[in-house]
C-alpha cells in the first residue's frame, strides 16, 4: 500500500529486502526482519524486525521472500515422480522447464488453463492431457489394489469364521440332572 504521501511512487526505487535473522539476540527465538536502502546513499539503510505496516508498504517484496524461504509444497504428486514412474511421457527438461514456470505437481497441470499452459509452449495442452492420463491410471491402480487388499482380509475373516463354526456345538447345553 503506498503512502499518502508518495505521489510519485519513490517506495518502488528503494531497494528492500526481508530477512530471518537468527544472529545475537535473536538465536534462540529468530525474527522476521527488514532492510530497506535508497540507492546510491550508504547512510541512509533502515534495518529492524518486520511489522504488519512492512508488509503493507512492500507487498511483492514481502510474498517473493516468503516464497523463496518456505519449504512447503504444493499438496499432490510431484513432478518428479511422474518423471521417475513414467520418464517416456514427461523427461526431465520437461521437468525443469514447468519447474521453472512454478508448477510443483501433477495435479497442477493437469488442471491448468490454457493462459496458464500459453506461457509453457508448443505440445502444453498435450502434456496436460498425459498428466490427466497420467492421474487416471495412478488412481485406478491405487484403486484396484486397495480392493484387492480388502478381498484378501475378507476371505481371511471367512476362514476364521469356519474355523470357529466347526469347534462350536450346535445347541443349547443340557441341564444335568440333580441327584
Amino acid at each position: 500500500m503506498a503512502l499518502d504521501s508518495d505521489v510519485h511512487n519513490a517506495d518502488s526505487h528503494l531497494h528492500v529486502e526481508f530477512y530471518l535473522n537468527s544472529d545475537g539476540d535473536y538465536k534462540a527465538n529468530p525474527r522476521d526482519f527488514i532492510r530497506i536502502i535508497v540507492p546510491g546513499d550508504k547512510t541512509n539503510v533502515v534495518d529492524q524486525p518486520v511489522r504488519e505496516d512492512h508488509k503493507e508498504r512492500f507487498p511483492r517484496q514481502y510474498l517473493y521472500w516468503k516464497m523463496q524461504s518456505t519449504d512447503a509444497s504444493a499438496i499432490g504428486t510431484p513432478l518428479s515422480q511422474w518423471n521417475a514412474d513414467d520418464s517416456e511421457e514427461f523427461n526431465s527438461h520437461q521437468m525443469a522447464e514447468l519447474q521453472i514456470l512454478k508448477f510443483q505437481t501433477v495435479e497442477q497441470i493437469a488442471t491448468a488453463t490454457d493462459a496458464q499452459l500459453q506461457r509453457v509452449g508448443m505440445g502444453a495442452t498435450g502434456l496436460r492431457e498425459k498428466a490427466r492420463l497420467y492421474l487416471t491410471n495412478k488412481n485406478k491402480s491405487q484403486s484396484d489394489t486397495e480392493l484387492e487388499e480388502t478381498r484378501a482380509q475378507l476371505k481371511q475373516l471367512q476362514e476364521q469364521m469356519a474355523m470357529l463354526m466347526e469347534n462350536r456345538k450346535p445347541g443349547r447345553p443340557r441341564k444335568e440332572a440333580e441327584a
